[in-house]
């Protein structure tokens, strides 16, 4: 059932409508410069953070407060989250779990750069989420842990240009052993890391009790292998082909994310996981398009962009989304509906944010229509992103040194 999910849901985007999406509100001119300016201020209070630090000020527990706080603030009046969708995001639950998974990083490899163990970050917050909706309590287990971590070591080997295509296919192939239960003995740094994570996982899940936690793992492993087409065969694939082959990396991706969560899923739980990891692989892809484009990587949208506009193509990926979540409703944790206008909320972003940086791939109304539903100008946006450049690295110290630095209070300490 599950190798037949990618022929399904690209059956169904096929079929999705290619007309506008259709947002909840439009943004007057007025209400962007509001915004714009709630987004300076959030910047100059960044700049003045990192300049603090930049003199070797210590950055205190209260810092770190008002850090979150203005955050917080800039996401609720700039970018219109909800304070319900702001409370579930900033929780002094989830500011723990992720605390604490970034203390297991640094233990786990002190030399890991921060930018990898943000990209676990990412996975570990979508397996919370999954925790969340499934009614399982939440937490930072060996086998979420190890998932989130394992890609981090595995994308950066395969993207090394110092590691030879021949030791990269060698590397994929032990990698393969290892997922399916064979015992090897790492041959450097990298391996050894990757063999301790997939150890930690079988820690907790028995091969024997949870056969298709393993499945899974290896279901994104050969899918992950399979997408190597869209670069080294993109001319004998038909659309269709290339479109499936993107959902099934996507899907089996979040599919894993799901088995390592619960252990066992339901055959309609299987089935939304595969297709919301499906819809996240299309927002990469639409995110990507420029990159992919002149790299050669072919995608649904890399392929004709630039030759017509995408705008049919991404509005069919908005339908398709509706059509995704729409099969949630098999999955019975606790706040539900606010879980899924947080992620209507983000995805809306994301393809906004999209469209406002490559505007050339798509038809001038089209990105006039859609600049209407920004919240930002598209040219404030752009150029934005140059300037907030500088302040990534700045940022990501700050979360880190937040993770490492508080801790909890202690048990009764109100008391």
């Amino acid at each position: 059932m599950i190798q037949n999910y990618a022929v399904q849901y690209a059956e169904i985007w096929d079929k999705c409508s290619s007309q506008m999406p259709e947002f909840p509100k439009m943004y007057p001119k007025t209400e962007k410069k509001q915004k714009e300016q709630a987004l300076d201020q959030f910047l100059s209070t960044v700049k003045a953070f990192r300049q603090r630090r930049m003199q070797s000020n210590p950055f205190t527990e209260t810092d770190q407060q008002l850090f979150l706080n203005d955050a917080r603030n800039f996401l609720r009046t700039g970018m219109d989250f909800t304070g319900d969708q702001l409370e579930m995001m900033f929780s002094d639950e989830m500011i723990e779990l992720t605390r604490s998974f970034v203390r297991q990083a640094r233990a786990f490899d002190a030399e890991l750069p921060f930018n990898d163990i943000f990209q676990a970050c990412r996975n570990m917050w979508i397996m919370i989420g999954l925790q969340l909706v499934m009614g399982i309590p939440k937490q930072v287990t060996p086998s979420v842990f190890a998932y989130s971590m394992l890609y981090p070591y595995t994308d950066n080997l395969i993207d090394d240009p110092k590691i030879s295509g021949f030791e990269k296919l060698t590397f994929s192939e032990r990698f393969r052993d290892r997922l399916s239960g064979v015992h090897l003995s790492p041959e450097n740094k990298t391996e050894n890391a990757i063999f301790r994570l997939v150890a930690m996982i079988e820690s907790e899940y028995s091969r024997t009790d949870f056969p298709d936690v393993f499945e899974s793992l290896l279901g994104i492993h050969d899918a992950q292998t399979n997408s190597m087409k869209l670069m080294q065969q993109a001319d004998l694939l038909s659309e269709h082909d290339i479109l499936k082959i993107c959902l099934a990396k996507g899907g089996a991706s979040v599919l894993a994310d799901g088995y390592l969560v619960a252990g066992n899923l339901l055959p309609e739980q299987q089935y939304f996981l595969y297709g919301y990891g499906g819809y996240l692989q299309l927002l990469d892809d639409i995110q990507d398009v420029k990159e992919d484009h002149e790299s050669g990587l072919m995608t649904v949208f890399s392929r004709p962009a630039f030759r017509f506009p995408l705008d049919e193509r991404l509005n069919k990926t908005y339908w398709f989304g509706e059509r995704v979540m729409e099969s949630l409703d098999s999955f019975d944790g606790q706040h539900m509906d606010l879980f899924k206008s947080l992620m209507r909320r983000s995805m809306d972003l994301f393809i906004t944010e999209a469209i406002a940086q490559v505007p050339e791939a798509y038809s001038p109304k089209y990105v006039m229509e859609f600049e209407n539903y920004s919240s930002f100008h598209f040219s404030y946006i752009r150029k934005q992103k140059k300037q907030f450049a500088p302040y990534m690295g700045f940022l990501l110290t700050q979360i880190e040194e937040m993770a490492l630095t508080i801790r909890t209070k202690p048990e009764h300490a109100d008391l």
